[in-house]
């Protein structure tokens, strides 16, 4: 019954050897780009408005250069006894910076476009606040990766899913009245703010070298797409004003692990 007992365990207790906890941190650099799009439907108005039976659209897309800083931690399972193939899975948080502004060219009938009913030539921005996730990763140390750049070398490829936390801010001049045009200094200025969460999916890969027994220090390059953000604005008004955004990011980040 012992030799049984011990039988049982010691494959248990390999496997459990086979894996390791980690933490890390990270920082990184990111190009981001917007597109935001505005229409303005005038077909349900009432039949005295101006812009009745009207539908006018305008878009534009933005771009700009930020940073991450963040944390994460995780778990490796090492999928062969040589250490050659592992599977982790992770959770992280990170902290963005950049804002992407751009602005509407407008549409409508009007040289300034911007009277009740038309598509206003507004200026906006997007500022990315904070995101956290959950990513699969898969770890390969080849033989030839070895052979270059030393023992315990890997290169590895992950899928993330993340939510991303972000503000759009539109400022707007424009005419609020429907039934006649609005002359100089007849028109109203403003703010409007959103608060925007994407729903993104992240792809990459990178390098991994480990520095003594628990330190690894990973690069790693990854795009990732946002999900596309639709809502009403003006819900207020007659006419209906449906906007969107989409944007996505490509970035290179350096990560620092410690193993346990």
């Amino acid at each position: 019954m012992l030799v049984i007992t011990m039988m049982i365990c010691v494959p248990e207790i390999a496997i459990a050897q086979n894996g390791s906890f980690y933490v890390g941190t990270s920082v990184g650099a990111e190009h981001i780009s917007f597109e935001h799009a505005k229409t303005v439907d005038n077909t349900g108005v009432p039949a005295n408005y101006l812009q009745r039976g009207n539908i006018y659209n305008t878009s534009a897309s933005a771009s700009e250069s930020g940073f991450s800083t963040g944390f994460l931690v995780g778990y490796r399972l090492n999928l062969d006894p040589g250490n050659i193939f592992s599977i982790g899975l992770e959770i992280d948080g990170q902290l963005h910076g950049g804002t992407a502004s751009g602005t509407f060219p407008g549409d409508g009938q009007s040289d300034s476009r911007n009277q009740y009913g038309e598509a206003w030539p507004d200026e906006w921005s997007v500022e990315r606040k904070n995101s956290y996730g959950a990513a699969l990763v898969f770890r390969v140390s080849p033989s030839f990766m070895v052979s270059l750049l030393g023992p315990d070398t890997g290169i590895y490829v992950l899928g993330r899913v993340r939510r991303l936390d972000a503000d759009l801010t539109v400022n707007y001049n424009g005419c609020f009245n429907p039934l006649e045009l609005c002359g100089l200094g007849e028109f109203d200025s403003g703010i409007d703010s959103h608060d925007e969460t994407f729903h993104t999916l992240t792809v990459g890969g990178g390098l991994e070298k480990m520095i003594g027994d628990r330190l690894g220090i990973r690069g790693e390059v990854h795009h990732t797409q946002y999900g596309e953000e639709e809502r009403g604005v003006f819900l207020e008004e007659e006419a209906k004003v449906p906007i969107s955004l989409d944007g996505s990011e490509t970035g290179f980040s350096v990560k620092a692990i410690l193993y346990f």
